[in-house]
């Protein structure tokens, strides 16, 4: 579609350099310039989607692995508590640390938590922007 347009104004600036009115010449000449700026801005977009994947797969991967550090922190607290908590059983030892004042001031277990909801928030982003590079592809070369 870009792409169009910026043929469009060449051949619009062709045409008012053929009939010398040159005091219309800096208008389509800005609209080139500024269709150009917008093609180079999605194609950017487009060329950082190729590793959009990998980047949800790598902050997955370290969310897991936040998980898994949470998880010993709180067995551990578990083993300490002891049969506090014999009955409890766990879907998630995310979930189970804001359950428990002990867990939840612990830095090191703050820090891992906040870490973790900061990966959810990047990784939907990531995925918002890999829809929105359909769009932006369609804008540049009618692509899907």
């Amino acid at each position: 579609m870009l792409i169009v347009l910026i043929i469009i104004s060449i051949i619009f600036i062709i045409c008012l350099l053929c009939s010398k009115a040159e005091e219309l010449f800096f208008v389509p000449l800005l609209c080139l310039g500024i269709k150009i700026i917008v093609m180079a801005t999605f194609i950017g977009y487009i060329v950082n989607g190729r590793v959009i994947d990998q980047k949800i797969e790598l902050l997955e991967n370290k969310n897991k692995e936040i998980e898994s550090k949470v998880e010993v922190s709180v067995k551990s607290y578990m083993e300490y508590e002891g049969k506090t908590f014999k009955d409890l059983k766990v879907d998630s030892y995310i979930q189970l640390v804001n359950l428990y004042p002990d867990l939840k001031s612990d830095e090191l277990i703050k820090k891992e938590i906040e870490l973790y909801q900061k990966n959810i928030e990047e990784v939907n982003n990531l995925k918002m922007e890999k829809i929105n590079i359909s769009n932006y592809k369609w804008w540049v070369y009618f692509g899907k």
